[in-house]
């Protein structure tokens, strides 16, 4: 049985995103559920101060920039 073997073009962008996605991993693979919460809240403070905006708590507990 043949196959047919084609090139598919991935964008930097995507690629940078697969990285960060498996260094996340990496950091939060053996934490308890508070460190990774505590993880992710550091994150999206350092994310509200690098884009000089502020989080917007949404109705069901979720968090949105502003």
């Amino acid at each position: 049985m043949k196959t047919i073997e084609r090139e598919t073009f991935i964008s930097k962008a995507l690629m940078e995103v697969w990285e960060w996605k498996d260094e996340v991993y990496e950091d939060i693979k053996n934490k308890t559920f508070e460190e990774k919460q505590k993880y992710y809240e550091e994150g999206l403070k350092e994310a509200v101060r690098l884009l000089n905006g502020r989080i917007k708590r949404n109705p069901d507990g979720s968090y949105c920039l502003v």
